[in-house]
């Protein structure tokens, strides 16, 4: 006989304890302590292998899978992905194991619960050539349905004669589904957020890293206020500041900005900082410095990926500085004496575009008492309000012009208060940097105080 039992509007876990006694006691209690271990369960590999194990126990089927929905085809078809499957010794199956795909789509595509008895008797069209070859005389198959939503279908089946599935079978595999549809859906909940949560605290340490990768904000040098700031709009990002102590009272004040946002930002930043140090501290032409650090950059960087940056070689007894722009933002000198702006302008490329560009010295700048040398990342003034309109460069001088009797980290500080007001948020859209360097005193500095 070939039969088809799929659910039927009312049937319930209720209506199958009160209509079978007796042979199915045993069922009954595999079927509760099935519930109560699967309900306690929140590792989802091992649920889904449990779930399986005691499938097997309580239908006395020789095999069990257990798939679970993993998208939608071209053709709009369910697409189920094998998560367990194992024999009735608990042998796991190979992964070329052949079994009926069809009826699985067919329950997972019509959400109803289907059981085949001397299924290979059904004709190839109905069923699928597999059962006929696997010569199954019996097959069922459950959705594993959350409300209304299929999140997997439970799978059984048997070529011995002595174990037919009945309509209580099937009914007992349904009222089963229901429970451990809700267990599995659990557990994956749970799983994705103790993986969010353990996600989290990795970028908590990745933030924890990177901000002990930047110096102290302020920096002590004579005849000079010099303050530093970077925030990130996510846990890490891809600007930073340095301060580079290379020789004979020089300092390297550096800024720079990796393309995009999150850890792999941040992760070229840190190779970055590191190889602009070395190469710093070995090489006194700092184009030479560039054409290495660029190389190096082109090297590694993924296609798309690229860092702009600034560094101004600081003579502190002089009171100039010599820098090398690479497509980073031009960086402002505030002439105190007529509160003017002047753009460090030179040539330069990006870092990590083209391999062997030649990059050029220039300067020296004079920084004279009053004045102040500001290192910016585009953050600022491309950071936008409400109605996406950006702060912009004018708003950004007339805060550093008001402020500029101020000490270095007053202005820094207030700058950072300035467009959190006008973004009106705390969490930026873009990472923020910024060094104001002031020159102080009347005279030279002397470099016995370096």
């Amino acid at each position: 006989m070939t039969g088809f039992a799929q659910s039927r509007p009312g049937d319930t876990f209720a209506g199958f304890l009160t209509g079978e006694s007796g042979r199915d006691q045993r069922n009954i209690d595999i079927l509760l302590d099935t519930i109560a271990e699967v309900s306690t369960t929140i590792d989802l590999d091992e649920l889904l292998m449990s779930v399986v194990d005691k499938t097997l126990e309580f239908t006395r089927a020789e095999r069990g899978i257990l798939m679970l929905f993993d998208g939608r085809d071209a053709e709009d078809e369910p697409v189920l992905r094998v998560r367990v499957a194992s024999d009735s010794l608990r042998r796991e199956l190979p992964g070329d194991t052949v079994y009926s795909r069809s009826v699985p789509q067919k329950v997972a595509r019509e959400g109803e619960a289907l059981c085949l008895i001397d299924a290979a008797s059904a004709t190839e069209a109905a069923l699928g050539q597999s059962i006929v070859d696997l010569r199954l005389l019996t097959v069922m198959c459950v959705p594993l349905k959350v409300k209304d939503k299929t999140i997997g279908v439970l799978y059984v089946d048997s070529k011995a004669s002595s174990r037919e599935f009945t309509d209580s079978d099937l009914m007992l595999f349904k009222a089963l589904s229901f429970q451990l549809a809700i267990a599995i859906e659990n557990a994956r909940l749970v799983n994705e957020a103790l993986e969010a949560e353990r996600l989290q605290q990795s970028l908590l340490l990745a933030r924890d890293i990177q901000k002990s990768l930047l110096p102290p904000g302020e920096l002590t040098l004579p005849g000079f206020d010099i303050y530093g700031l970077s925030r990130s709009c996510d846990e890490t990002g891809g600007d930073y500041f340095d301060y580079i102590r290379v020789r004979d009272g020089h300092v390297g004040l550096v800024v720079g900005d990796v393309s995009g946002h999150g850890i792999s930002a941040a992760l070229y930043m840190a190779t970055a900082r590191a190889l602009t140090r070395a190469f710093a501290s070995t090489e006194p032409d700092l184009a030479r410095v560039f054409h290495a650090l660029n190389n190096s950059l082109e090297r590694d960087m993924g296609t798309g990926r690229f860092m702009t940056m600034f560094y101004g070689d600081l003579d502190v007894a002089e009171r100039t500085v010599r820098y090398v722009r690479a497509g980073h933002n031009e960086p402002l000198l505030f002439h105190g004496d007529t509160g003017e702006f002047e753009e460090l302008r030179a040539p330069g490329m990006a870092l990590g575009f083209v391999r062997d560009y030649d990059f050029e010295l220039a300067g020296p700048v004079t920084i004279k008492p009053g004045d102040s040398l500001i290192l910016y990342t585009d953050g600022i003034p491309e950071a936008r309000d409400a109605s996406g309109e950006q702060y912009g460069m004018e708003r950004f001088q007339e805060i550093l012009a008001a402020w500029r009797s101020r000490p270095a980290r007053e202005i820094v500080d207030r700058v950072v208060r300035e467009v959190a007001d006008y973004t009106g948020s705390e969490v930026f859209e873009d990472d923020l940097t910024l060094i104001v360097a002031k020159a102080t005193g009347d005279g030279p500095a002397s470099p016995d105080h370096f």
